[in-house]
């Protein structure tokens, strides 16, 4: 469980008319989570420890730092997160604050300790839309359950979707991970410009200068080959599907091009982050030195409907396509 490190009073009449806010802007029922509601009933930041895991081992001082920088992230003039209605209406003055605040903190949790990162994702105007409703969310070009859009530069998502991950006690299901990482992959760290992408996060491309970490990326390169070769022996029968390390860690999905694999081991890394070292130490080492963090203290059980999902695919025997994906040079 993830402890609030003090309580944060909130009458009931003011969670309510949050609620029922929400639930006007969702046009069905409220779509936000306790700890969002809080938030906007009071202003104070500290409920939303819960979205963000990794703060459970940061101490106050450490955390209210975090929080400080959701908040200067969250006034950042390149972050261009818009709430849009049906007919495309721009309801973005009518968004409450947590919805802000949630992105914000998810930028801060995956690159809060690799600064440069940061700065250079938002170093010129990154799009985010959120959307009232599924038929909003259709309407203006989204795709199905939420994406980035590699034309328009920008992740597309449902409002409901951006808290679906926090209702019980430990976070669970996080879309804006995933297309966080579709849109780091896009990042072309030089330029400061939106690319097509190549299955990397910033800082594992020899371009990306001073950001280029090459043990991370020959750790990267080292468990990726792994994990495709854990996929494709599985496909082509050269080994028996089970339990144990001989499963890939990522659902078959991630293995159609390299971009969906990033951006899903991206996820797993913050959410399956014990079975992701376990069953693929090299890999993870990659990951977590590229972004200078171990999520594993923060999860003394992992957020298990992942790994369970995934390893089930395997274990039925269904038919698998041929690996989409390739493993760049050392």
């Amino acid at each position: 469980m993830l402890a609030c490190p003090r309580v944060v009073p909130a009458p009931v009449a003011q969670l309510i008319a949050w609620a029922t806010r929400y639930a006007e802007l969702d046009g069905s029922s409220n779509p936000a989570p306790l700890p969002a509601l809080l938030f906007d009933s009071t202003g104070d930041p500290w409920p939303l420890s819960h979205c963000f895991p990794t703060f459970a081992v940061l101490d106050h001082a450490a955390r209210a730092q975090r929080f400080a920088r959701i908040g200067a992230i969250a006034a950042h003039p390149h972050l261009d997160l818009r709430l849009i209605g049906e007919r495309r209406r721009d309801l973005t003055s009518h968004m409450p604050a947590s919805a802000r605040w949630i992105v914000a903190g998810h930028l801060v949790e995956v690159l809060g300790e690799q600064a440069g990162m940061l700065d250079a994702l938002l170093s010129q105007p990154r799009h985010i839309r959120l959307y009232t409703s599924a038929t909003a969310f259709a309407r203006d070009g989204g795709v199905a359950g939420g994406d980035y859009d590699p034309r328009r530069e920008r992740i597309q998502l449902g409002l409901a979707r951006l808290f679906e991950g926090f209702y019980a006690m430990r976070p669970g299901v996080a879309p804006l991970l995933h297309e966080l990482g579709h849109m780091l992959d896009a990042l072309d760290v030089a330029s400061g410009r939106m690319t097509h992408g190549q299955g990397l996060l910033p800082g594992l491309d020899p371009r990306d200068g001073p950001l280029y970490d090459a043990d991370a990326r020959h750790a990267f390169v080292a468990g990726k080959a792994l994990e495709r070769a854990r996929y494709e022996a599985i496909r082509l029968g050269a080994a028996q599907p089970n339990a144990g390390a001989s499963l890939p860690i990522g659902h078959p999905y991630v293995f159609q091009n390299d971009g969906e694999f990033i951006a899903g081991y991206l996820e797993l890394f913050f959410r399956t982050p014990n079975r992701f070292a376990t069953l693929n130490p090299t890999l993870y080492t990659g990951f977590a030195t590229l972004l200078r963090q171990d999520p594993r203290p923060a999860w003394p059980e992992d957020f298990g409907w992942y790994a369970q999902e995934n390893q089930a695919v395997y274990l039925r025997g269904e038919p698998l396509a041929p690996a989409g994906i390739s493993v760049p040079d050392a």
